[in-house]
């Protein structure tokens, strides 16, 4: 039985989130709209999830979230919110999910799934972006929402900004952390930077080739192409050929 505390200062949407969550299979949830009243009950309480307004009257729910963590680091965090701003902030602290609100059915099942994959896996709140060794994934987090992506199923990825795109099989992920350390975390995994802004699986890699005119590129499984520079042209062939 997975146990959910809503904390929410609107009734109607605590409880209607309750309803929606009492109605799953192998759920059980119970609400609050007094924050001042969650540390308390938490103590008196075997929670494992809980879902979290960051925007409360004379409450600051980061704050609130802090102390959860300190004093329950176990229990898992899902942030909600009607101002995705909110979320940006929220975002500097580890949790299972960021919705925005409404919350849709579809979006709340999504994050009761995220939620059900990180209690089975043994995981709590750990913060990272990086691999996750319990299942071999990480876990991708953009505005509103975090999906846990299998490394082996990612085959490219790119630099945008302050996001890496990542090209898997049949779909792509705007990850917002920094290139070079997501670059450095995965090259363990087997992958490898071709070109200032692009690393790959080498484990996908069908080809490496040379365009005079057009510049080298890899070709991988599924038609997935990357550059690669000169820089990176040596130690590309390299690797590929196991020297």
């Amino acid at each position: 039985m997975i146990r959910a505390l809503i904390v929410d200062d609107e009734i109607n949407i605590a409880e209607d989130l309750a309803f929606q969550l009492n109605e799953k299979h192998g759920w059980r949830a119970e609400f609050c709209c007094d924050a001042s009243k969650i540390l308390d009950l938490l103590n008196r309480s075997t929670i494992d999830v809980c879902f979290l307004d960051i925007e409360m009257p004379g409450h600051n729910g980061i704050a609130l979230a802090h102390a959860i963590q300190e004093e329950h680091p176990d229990i898992i965090l899902v942030f909600a919110t009607a101002f995705a701003e909110h979320a940006a902030k929220a975002y500097r602290l580890p949790a299972t999910d960021y919705l925005v609100k409404p919350i849709s059915p579809n979006i709340l099942n999504d994050a009761c799934l995220r939620v059900e994959n990180q209690i089975k896996n043994g995981r709590a709140n750990t913060g990272k972006n990086g691999p996750d060794p319990a299942n071999d994934s990480i876990a991708v987090k953009s505005m509103g929402r975090t999906d846990y992506v299998k490394i082996s199923e990612i085959m490219v990825g790119q630099a945008a900004g302050n996001y890496v795109r990542l090209h898997c099989r049949e779909k792509e992920y705007l990850h917002r952390c920094s290139f070079s350390e997501l670059n450095s975390q995965l090259a363990e995994n087997g992958f490898l930077q071709c070109h200032r802004s692009y690393f790959v699986n080498s484990g996908k890699v069908v080809s490496f080739v040379r365009n005079i005119n057009d510049g080298d590129e890899l070709l991988l499984k599924d038609g997935k192409r990357a550059p690669v520079s000169h820089t990176y042209r040596k130690a590309v062939n390299a690797m590929l050929s196991g020297e």
